[in-house]
């Protein structure tokens, strides 16, 4: 299968670079495969079928529709769900844009509405994520914040100021997703025009930032999604240069993973990450030496993931969607 690149997402009166543009680079293109187990290594998007079957299958009749009171998700890119989540009391998250519905509900595994809330507090949600507390972290693109609330939606914490884009110690501009890594830090993918990781100690006092804007080492061109695995590494989707870059704790690069296709996203669950492919449609489970194992089809924009391995969709266009081993 071929892709053809789309245009480079800028901020307002930025004309991208030469070469700047939504795809894999010519570099990853122009290497040869000489058959399956090749490609899975070099362009994994182009080979058809999973290498094996992970067992997954949509779960019928979630979330349990219609919903209560009237609500709805929407169905475009600015009023349907954009990211999902779940904490280990089996409490999972939907956090969505449109004005018929709260911005996050909460479900439990059989779909049902448990509680809502976050009515007319937000601009553009973006990211959800629940912590080791089962308190959940709410990242708004558009206000530049990522607010920390109770389940019961009480206010805990806040980075950034809200409505007030910046590019310092306090600020963001159009942050898209946050991790939690060692010793209590924070990292926050400052995305769409930043174009940087940006982390805090557990105090949430400012411990520094790394990227430009660019296609080299280091640098991204959509940071969209952030996550750590159990050594405190840091792996950044970098969704338009179709590739996930691996730091160290404090920003150094590592290596990157460019055979995966268009890394939406990415989660890190019972020893292997979950990497979201948004033009695909399909969440592929990678091992730490980034081998792809197997993936299942399915995707959206915002990708969520239960302790028990349960994968949950938001999708702009559709109601999310529930899949399950069990």
């Amino acid at each position: 299968m071929i892709y053809t690149p789309f245009p480079l997402l800028t901020p307002a009166g930025y004309k991208p670079e030469p070469g700047m543009i939504d795809g894999p680079s010519a570099e990853v293109l122009a290497q040869p495969a000489k058959d399956i187990d090749e490609l899975l290594k070099l362009r994994a998007w182009e080979v058809t079928d999973s290498p094996v079957d992970l067992g997954y299958h949509l779960v019928e009749d979630w979330p349990k529709l219609p919903l209560p009171d009237g609500m709805k998700f929407g169905t475009t890119v600015s009023t349907g769900a954009s990211a999902a989540s779940a904490d280990s009391q089996g409490n999972y998250y939907v956090y969505q844009r449109g004005p018929d519905a709260p911005a996050l509900l909460c479900f439990d595994r059989d779909g049902n509405l448990v509680r809502s809330w976050g009515e007319s507090q937000f601009g553009r949600p973006h990211s959800v994520r629940c912590d080791i507390d089962d308190n959940v972290w709410l990242v708004n693109d558009v206000a530049h914040v990522c607010n920390l609330f109770s389940p019961a939606g009480q206010v805990l914490r806040t980075i950034g100021v809200s409505g007030v884009p910046g590019v310092d110690s306090r600020h963001f501009n159009r942050c898209t997703d946050i991790a939690f890594g060692i010793d209590g830090r924070f990292y926050v993918s400052d995305g769409y025009v930043n174009r940087r990781v940006v982390y805090f100690d557990d105090k949430l006092n400012y411990l520094g930032s790394w990227g430009t804007l660019g296609m080299g080492p280091g640098q991204f061109l959509l940071p969209h999604g952030i996550e750590t695995d159990s050594n405190g590494l840091v792996y950044v989707a970098d969704r338009t240069s179709w590739r996930v870059q691996i730091f160290t704790p404090e920003g150094d690069f590592l290596r990157q993973w460019t055979h995966i296709g268009k890394a939406w996203g990415l989660i890190y669950n019972q020893g292997y990450f979950w990497v979201h492919d948004g033009m695909t449609k399909r969440v592929s489970k990678v091992d730490s030496t980034g081998k792809v194992r197997g993936w299942v089809e399915c995707g959206g924009h915002g990708l969520g993931m239960a302790p028990n391995g349960d994968i949950i969709i938001a999708r702009h266009n559709a109601s999310p969607q529930l899949f399950s081993r069990n």
